[in-house]
């Protein structure tokens, strides 16, 4: 299959080692603590309504390596698609369309956005044939307004979701700051991810409510 690029195309797959050794390999390629705690800190200040688009994918696509999953920007990569795209087991998906720049107190989400959100299943659907995935939209409001609507059921990460997100990930990271990083004991990690709700079923559900 080729994308409107002409590029052939390449799935997005679950990486082959374990989640937890993905987090570790990551946290051991920061250099030290301090450098792990800047590492995220920039990564979570691109992570708030009101910061431009590509800085905010960009910071998405980032939490998903920081998190241990294959992670990438098909609509930058590939031209179609969403804005994020994260493997997060293996046949199942997280799909993410992002509207950092939305105004907080923007009341509806209109039809473009609807259907920019619908576009992005539909590309799915066709290039990931027999997969599943939760569909998350990034925007301030949950209410759909008259003309907009949904093919798929979607989950809304409003202020508060993303706020939570924000905080589960600083406070994982930062039980890190008294370990040795180049000895991290992978039942720890797997434990803290649990502690943090950051666990595959967790990120899937706790960080989005229903469309109204």
């Amino acid at each position: 299959m080729k994308p409107r690029t002409g590029v052939e195309f390449t799935q997005l797959q679950v990486i082959n080692q374990k989640r937890v050794e993905a987090i570790t390999g990551w946290i051991k390629a920061q250099s030290n603590h301090e450098q792990l705690t800047l590492t995220i800190d920039d990564m979570l200040t691109r992570l708030e309504f009101g910061v431009k688009a590509e800085r905010f994918e960009q910071a998405f696509k980032e939490l998903g390596i920081a998190l241990g999953f294959a992670s990438e920007r098909p609509d930058k990569e590939w031209k179609e698609g969403p804005d994020n795209l994260w493997c997060v087991r293996a046949g199942h998906y997280l799909v993410v369309e992002c509207k950092s720049e939305v105004d907080l107190n923007r009341a509806e989400i209109n039809k473009d956005e609807s259907g920019q959100m619908n576009n992005a299943c539909a590309w799915f659907e066709k290039y990931y044939k027999g997969a599943t995935a939760t569909k998350i939209l990034i925007i301030p409001s949950n209410r759909l307004s008259h003309a907009a609507g949904f093919v798929q059921e979607v989950g809304i990460m409003r202020d508060k979701h993303l706020r939570d997100l924000r905080r589960s990930v600083k406070s994982f990271f930062a039980e890190f700051k008294a370990a040795d990083l180049a000895n991290l004991s992978e039942a720890k990690i797997q434990g803290l991810l649990e502690a943090h709700r950051l666990t595959e079923d967790a990120l899937l559900s706790t960080y989005a409510e229903k469309v109204r």
